[in-house]
């Protein structure tokens, strides 16, 4: 049965040749392409993609930092939309309805792998490359403009702008936060006006969520509240820890889940059991909700302890938010050897990259005689580092990428069941900027042989991807080989 690829990829020449002349009397002014369904719910909100109802919003490719960022001029690398229709959960995508929504770029960082777009209600929300010039007629290379736009297209408004392009950044409904040397920072922006387009934040508010901040902060779309370390300062700023904080993001609740007190016996002295005083250091972080409807946040980190003149390795550690103490358990013994985490859960465990090689850890309430060596599941010796972004928890089977797999390969995790790597498409993918971005089981990603247009696939319906050699047309759905569904090749 033939299977098809879509490319989500329009010249939509015809929508700007009606919108670009309303541009002159407002810096904002666009065609408005309809209400799009603001009640409905939202699905991927920080990545590539973002679902609402019936309607997909996505950045149209990549396009680079120096094209032109005027607004009314982009068309790739903007913000697009387009109408999903779903048969039998599979997607299909009309691009004859697709139009520009927000004719703004999207910012680039390649070392801000987690910034994206972002919709909440009738706005989407986005970062882009601040252009202006200084006095000399210099343009910015640093500044960036945080904008929303109405998911019609017909209100566009800058929220603010801050200087640092690679500045890890989120989207909330009423904040933007951002990190800020040791600081999270945030731009409130709900007493902004609604009714019409705004080019100077009026209306946004600034100011400074968390001080102090050592490391990398751990947020989530789908949290009302951040996880960051807190450096210890004052009269106690001598000693060898540091403290496990949260903060609700409106600034409230503030919470001290971990400092030097917690691993210490009643009455036992800090000074006097160092190897119970931690530092710690934040991976990442997992949100997880029990039978009961109930949320809690798994969080994933290393910690340290003072050895002498230095500090010594503890490992790699998991445990939940709400309980530090009662609930930490040690995934590794050598943090440094792990580079990279794929959460699984506070049970399931993890999927750890541990010297270039994939590894299954098993989690706290899933404990398995396995060695350590029997939990290997890629070899990096066989040419490249895995990067898990996709994982099938039910089946055990996490999809990766690397640089000895050209496309999207599957390998299971199940200790019981292994299975073979299996190629699902073979496709030049771009790496360096977001993380690959899944709504359900469907991959969007940028096509490297095809100028970096977005695409998307069903990774649980794949195929091989297949050209015409003569078919120039960006816009022609690719058709893909017939073979089974379970079918593959090894990677």
């Amino acid at each position: 049965m033939k299977k098809k690829l879509a490319a989500i990829s329009a010249a939509l020449v015809v929508v700007l040749a009606l919108t670009i002349a309303l541009v002159a009397c407002n810096e904002y002014k666009w065609q408005s392409i309809g209400a799009g369904d603001s009640s409905a719910e939202v699905q991927s909100n920080g990545g590539y993609a973002v679902r609402q109802g019936k309607y997909l919003y996505y950045v149209n490719g990549y396009d680079g930092t120096d094209a032109d960022n005027t607004f009314g001029t982009p068309v790739k690398q903007a913000i697009l939309r387009s109408e999903i229709s779903e048969e039998g959960g599979k997607w299909t995508i009309d691009n004859s309805k697709t139009k520009v929504v927000v004719p703004k770029t999207v910012l680039y960082s390649s070392s801000n792998s987690d910034g994206g777009i972002a919709v909440f209600g009738e706005w989407i929300y986005y970062a882009t490359p601040n252009y202006d010039k200084d006095k000399t007629g210099t343009a910015s290379t640093t500044d960036v403009d945080f904008m929303r736009t109405r998911t019609d297209g017909a209100i566009t408004q800058k929220i603010a702008k801050i200087s640092g392009r690679d500045t890890k950044y989120l989207f909330t409904p009423s904040r933007i936060l951002y990190i800020s040397g040791t600081s999270v920072n945030y731009i409130d922006f709900s007493g902004m006006k609604t009714n019409k387009s705004i080019d100077n934040g009026s209306g946004a508010k600034t100011g400074t969520l968390a001080e102090n901040v050592s490391g990398d902060v751990l947020w989530d779309m789908g949290l009302d509240r951040i996880f960051y370390v807190e450096t210890v300062t004052g009269s106690d700023s001598f000693k060898n820890y540091n403290n496990l904080c949260s903060i609700k993001i409106d600034g409230t609740d503030k919470q001290t889940l971990a400092t030097e007190s917690t691993f210490l016996d009643e009455n036992a002295k800090p000074e006097e059991n160092p190897l119970s005083v931690f530092k710690y250091t934040l991976k990442t972080l997992l949100v997880e909700t029990d039978a009961q409807g109930a949320k809690d946040v798994t969080l994933y980190y290393t910690k340290t302890h003072r050895k002498g003149e230095s500090d010594a390795s503890d490992g790699y550690f998991c445990a939940k938010a709400s309980d530090i103490k009662g609930t930490e358990y040690r995934m590794f013994a050598e943090d440094s050897d792990v580079t990279a985490n794929y959460p699984l859960g506070y049970s399931q465990g993890a999927l750890l990259t541990i010297n270039s090689s994939l590894y299954y850890i098993d989690g706290k309430d899933n404990p398995s005689d396995a060695t350590f060596e029997q939990r290997l599941i890629v070899s990096g010796s066989t040419g490249g580092t895995p990067t898990v972004c996709y994982v099938d928890a039910q089946a055990k089977q996490a999809y990766y990428t690397s640089s000895s797999v050209t496309g999207l390969a599957r390998i299971s995790y199940d200790i019981e069941h292994p299975d073979n790597q299996a190629l699902i498409f073979s496709e030049g993918i771009k790496t360096d900027w977001l993380k690959l971005d899944f709504i359900g089981t469907n991959l969007f990603f940028f096509a490297t042989d095809d100028s970096n247009y977005v695409h998307f696939i069903d990774v649980k319906s794949p195929i091989y991807r297949q050209k015409d050699e003569n078919d120039e047309d960006l816009k022609t759905p690719y058709v893909g080989l017939e073979r089974e569904e379970d079918e593959g090749e090894e990677a």
